[in-house]
Order: structure tokens, then sequence, then C-alpha cells
């Protein structure tokens, strides 16, 4: 009992915030019914929390998913679907495909790549952030998917755009709009910081790569990232990795990383403002064991340190995620120290990038997994596509077509090497959650970690993410709230998305609930399966929603699919959207509106129903992840279901599929 009022009493004062997230990470956990896993940390630390049986992200890719968590807003609001654009972007609703807007010319700009520059959305956002601007136009070539933005001061014509088809054998973009407007929306980072928290991150959390074109402002900058340089806004006096290593007494744990260059207005074409480790750290070329691109393993401890000042092994850089947890530790005894001195909590944001690509771990880890009297790992029950399900639904990766599987050893070959590298995150996991206790707050922090998205490992002959199927975009979920004990060692099979994540911490934490944002929290509050995890659903909500765009190209096969690298959004050709309900997943693949950025509803490209009903959380389901979704039903289901399903995921998304923006 004084425990209790004790924890109560810190309660009071505002909990703090521990924050974790893995990139790539499907449920493959002792925890979730696959005991062949090593990782005990997380499951020591499943063990006293509460465990979420049917968590969803609400798009299968990391930076759209990374955009819509930490905003609390589907992709739908976000309008983040690929590696171009950032919430942080202008949105510009008078906007027209298939023209071009003359008039006074007030600056051109040519980044090739759209990544690079933020698509049609950065040209967008350059126009709202340059005052004379009243319009803009933003076309590609048949040579490249397209890049060029010209902004105008007047608009006194337009001209039909030539059209065509690109190297990539997409359409060519070519799109004009007005001035737009800069939405408003607050991370959850930022709003604890709002509400006066030391609000602290290193590692992935916002997406590494791409630029963008901002508003020349620290509210909208220019640089690399999705958003541009890790979101300013979200972070006390830093942004989230590297600061620099005499900032407010906390000190560089690898001297050898750069600091990241806190400098808001280089510019994005200059590869400004790197802010992640070293792209090296992640990459296996030059590693003797290994195959040199997908996997490989280091001869160092099961601490990943090597012998070279910095951490690397043989002049290699140090192992992907040793920094950030190295960081993570520092901040958090930087965070408790300062909590005790003046009483102010915190909210520290870790994004450990593993089991993401590439598979580099060191040597103890994938050796829990090679020795053939120990363990041969699983293949998949289904391992290519069934004909009842149209192979717009998948993705090449690994594999060129959904119907040749790779041969059983190279699977087994490939899911050792990324149960290896769950292990080597586990460890990772662990370092930090050890310094939770050290520093003595765990007793007076809400920890919280999940992952962006799931993965395939050749079930259907499906790699990867990108997908509206079960394996792309379930995750595991689990949440330690130190006051509410009832859900220590508990799970729950309440369906849950990753926007509940934002409303479920403002809620515990006791802050004020987010007002004034362009549009609403779209999630709901975890925060009653908390309380009573036998709640069989959400009081007003009991499924999950998640999107992806698909773009086959012109004449090829339809699973040959760029929308993520290449592909304007406004050159989508479909969008999947998919309901996962306790007992059923239904997907339907419509015509998309590259103008409204919308979804035509009665343009409909295919259907999928799956029926889930055997799939019964906590009993070791997920021992059997590809059991439920091997063949379509929906042409053998009774109509009557298919349609009240129908009716109800396009409710739940939207008849416009699009909120309504606010300001």
């Amino acid at each position: 009992m004084l425990l209790l009022q004790a924890v109560l009493a810190a309660v009071a004062v505002k909990p703090n915030v521990l924050y974790m997230v893995f990139d790539d990470f499907r449920p493959d956990l002792p925890f979730y019914g696959q005991p062949f896993i090593h990782a005990p940390n997380l499951w020591k630390f499943a063990n006293k929390s509460l465990v979420f049986d049917r968590a969803y992200c609400q798009i299968a890719v990391c930076s759209p998913s990374r955009n819509s968590f930490l905003t609390g807003r589907r992709p739908n609001s976000t309008l983040v679907w690929n590696f171009f654009n950032s919430f942080r972007e202008a949105q510009c609703p008078s906007t027209t495909t298939g023209t071009k807007f003359t008039g006074s010319v007030l600056r051109t700009w040519n980044g090739g790549d759209p990544q690079q520059t933020g698509g049609a959305g950065g040209c967008c956002t350059s126009c709202t952030g340059e005052p004379s601007c009243v319009g803009w136009t933003y076309s590609g070539t048949n040579n490249k998917a397209g890049g060029e933005c010209t902004l105008l001061t007047s608009i006194t014509g337009a001209t039909v755009c030539p059209g065509g088809v690109d190297s990539h054998h997409n359409r060519v973009p070519c799109l004009s709009g007005r001035r737009g407007v800069f939405p408003k929306f607050t991370t959850m980072p930022q709003h604890f910081k709002n509400n006066g928290y030391l609000t602290l991150g290193v590692g992935k959390l916002f997406h590494d790569g791409g630029h963008g074109f901002g508003g020349n402002s620290t509210d909208h900058p220019e640089g690399n990232g999705m958003p541009p340089l890790a979101d300013p806004l979200s972070w006390t006096n830093s942004t989230i990795q590297y600061p620099a290593c005499t900032w407010n007494g906390l000190k560089c744990t690898c001297p050898g990383l750069p600091a990241f260059e806190n400098s808001y207005q280089q510019s994005a074409l200059q590869h400004g403002g790197a802010y992640l480790v070293p792209s090296g750290q992640g990459s296996c070329a030059g590693v003797p064991d290994g195959d040199g691109k997908t996997f490989c393993t280091e001869n160092v401890p099961d601490s990943g340190v090597g012998a070279d000042p910095d951490g690397g092994i043989e002049g290699r850089p140090p192992m992907l995620d040793l920094p950030v947890f190295e960081n993570a530790k520092t901040k958090l005894e930087f965070a408790a120290a300062n909590r005790n001195a003046t009483g102010q909590p915190f909210f520290l944001a870790v994004g450990i990038k593993r089991p993401h690509l590439a598979w580099r771990v060191p040597v103890g880890y994938i050796d829990k997994y090679y020795n053939p009297a120990n363990f041969t790992p699983p293949l998949p029950v289904q391992k290519v596509l069934d004909k009842s399900v149209d192979p717009i639904a998948w993705v090449p990766f690994f594999t060129t077509d959904p119907y040749t599987p790779l041969p059983d050893d190279r699977i087994r070959e490939l899911r050792r090497h990324y149960y290896s590298a769950i292990s080597w995150a586990d460890y990772c996991a662990g370092q930090v959650l050890d310094t939770l206790n050290a520093v003595g707050m765990d007793s007076s922090t809400i920890v919280l970690i999940h992952a962006d998205h799931g993965w395939h490992l050749g079930e259907y002959g499906m790699w990867e993410k990108r997908t509206v199927w079960e394996l792309g975009t379930r995750v595991p979920f689990i949440a330690h709230v130190p006051w509410l004990p009832q859900s220590h060692g508990q799970r729950t099979g309440a369906p849950t998305e990753l926007v509940d994540i934002f409303p479920t911490l403002v809620d515990l934490a006791g802050i004020s609930p987010l007002e004034g944002d362009a549009f609403p929290l779209e999630g709901r509050s975890l925060q009653p399966l908390l309380e009573n995890p036998s709640l069989p659903t959400l009081p007003d909500r009991d499924f999950a929603l998640s999107t992806y765009a698909r773009c086959p190209v012109i004449g090829g096969q339809p699973w040959n699919d760029a929308c993520i690298h290449i592909v304007e959004r406004s050159e989508f050709r479909f969008m999947g959207y998919t309901m996962r309900t306790p007992l059923y997943r239904y997907t339907e693949f419509v015509a998309w509106n590259g103008t409204t950025l919308s979804p035509i509803w009665n343009t409909v490209h295919s259907r999928e129903l799956y029926n889930h009903t055997l799939d019964v959380p906590g009993d070791g389901a997920w021992e059997r992840r590809d059991d439920f979704e091997d063949v379509n039903l929906v042409d053998e289901a009774d109509p009557a279901l298919v349609a009240t399903l129908a009716t109800k995921l396009r409710a739940a998304f939207g008849t416009g599929g699009r909120p309504t923006l606010l300001g």
C-alpha cells in the first residue's frame, strides 16, 4: 500500500514517458506464441505489462507510418503515403492535374528524384512559404520520375501537360495549384513539450532520408528527413539525433559520430543537416561473414562493441543501434537527474532500427538460430499467392513474382538472420530498460513499446512490408503503467491502432487535451483496456484500419509497383483500404483521384475477405500466423456479410476518404 501511494504521488506531479519504437518488427516473440525467439528482455518486460494481441499500423511502411502515429492522424489526414512527403508540408486544396500554369516566374528548382524535394507537396510548400508566390506547377519528364517546380507571382494562363510515361513505366506527373496553407500539426513529443516536459530522443523515430523544401522558418524548415531535420518543433532545445556534445551537459558516448547540425536554413539539395547514424552502420558491405548486402555477422561480443575507439569493427562503423542505446542511456541519466533536481518530467523517445535490413548483428545472435540440431526455422504454410487473391495486393521483394517462391533453404536462411536481428534489437531495448531501473525512474515512468509495421517472411511468396494483410500491418505492442496493476502480466485482444497511442499517453499523463490543430486526433485512448484488459473491444470502436497505395506500372504485371520511391501521390492508380475486426479482415482496392487525393469508391478494382474467427488472441494463434489469409473468401461468402463489412469500411474511412481541413 505504501508503494502504491508513492507511485500515485509521483503521478500527481506527472509521470515520465519512455517511448520505444522498433522498425520492420512483426510479432515474432515468445509471448506471441514464438517460444524459439531469443528475446529475454522484452519477455521480462511483457510479463509485467499489458500485451496487445491485435495491434495494427495504419500503413505498412516506415515514413508514412511514423508520420501517422507520431501525429495521431491517419495517412488520409497527413497525406503521407510514400517517401516524398511529410505532415509539415503545406496543403494546397486548389490543385489540378494535367495542367501547367503560366505567368510571372519567381523561381524554378529541379531536384530530379522527387524523394529529394518532396514532390508536388514540396512545390506547394515552397510556394506557400514565399509571400509573393500565388501559384505553382510541378512536372516531370519522360526520363526520370519528376522534380521540376516553378513558382509564380502571377498566373496569366494554363496549358495542357504533354503527358506520357517515364522510364519507370509510370505516368509522368504534372499538376498545378494555388498557394496553400500550413495545417497545424502538433506531434506527440511536441504536445508533451508544450505541457512542460523535457522531450529528448535518439535513433530512428521520424524517418531518415529524403528531403523537403519548407517555408524558410523554424516551423517549416528545409532539410533532409521526413519531416525535415527530425522536426525541431518536437524537441526541447535540441533535435532528436545526436545533439552537440556540449549541449546542456550531455556527452557523446560515441565520439566518432558527428553531432547533428541544427541548421534550419540549409538547402535540402545540399544534403545539409544529416541526422541519423552514418548509413554504413546498417551496411553489410565489406563484412566477411555474410552475403554482402542482406545479412552479415560481426565477430564481436553480444554487446556489439568492437575494438575500435568508437566501438567500430576493424575500421567499419559501430553496430547499428549501438550508439542509439548508448546515447539513450546517457539521456536517461540526464533526464533523471534533471527530474530529481527540478521536478520536470521527461518524454524520451528511442528509435531502434533493427530488425530492419540489413541484418548486421554480433555473431552470438545468429548462433542461436543456426545449429540444425537445436532449431530449424519453420517454412510458410502458403509459399505462393493463391489464385483467389488479385495480385495487385502483392509487391516484389527478394522474388520477382508471387507464384515462384524462394527455395526452402534460402527461406530458412533469411528467417534465421531476421530472427537474429530481433534478438539484437531485444538486447538494445534491454540496455535502455535496465538504465531506467538503474536511475530509479521505473516506478514513475510509463513505458510503451511497439513497431512501426510488420514484415513478411515468405508467406504467399511475399517478403518485406508494403501490404494491407495481417502480416504487414500487425505489430508487437506492449505498455507498462506502474499505477495500473490490473494490467500487469495481462493481455488484450481488442483491435487497437497505432494512432491510439497519442490520446492514450495524453490521458495517462494527465496533461491537457490537444486543441487547435487542423485535424483532431483520430485514435482512441486505450486507458479503458489498461484499466480492464478483459474488455473485448474499446467502448466506441471494434476495428482497426490500414491503407496502402498501388501503382502497377503501365503495360506491366500488376505487382510491379513503385509507389513508395518514385511515384508522385497524384499518380497513384489505386488505394487499398482494409478493416480488421475481431472476426474478419475486409479489403477494397479502389481507383484513385489524383487531384483530390481521395478514393473513387464506385470504381472497385478488387475485394478481399479473410476469416479470423479461429485466430483467438492469447492462445498462440500467431504461431499459425499465415493460416488465416491464405485464401480470399469474398466470392464465396454470404453477400449480406460482405455488404455489411463494405458499408462499415467506407463509413470508417469517410465517404470522401479524407477529413475536412479545419485551418
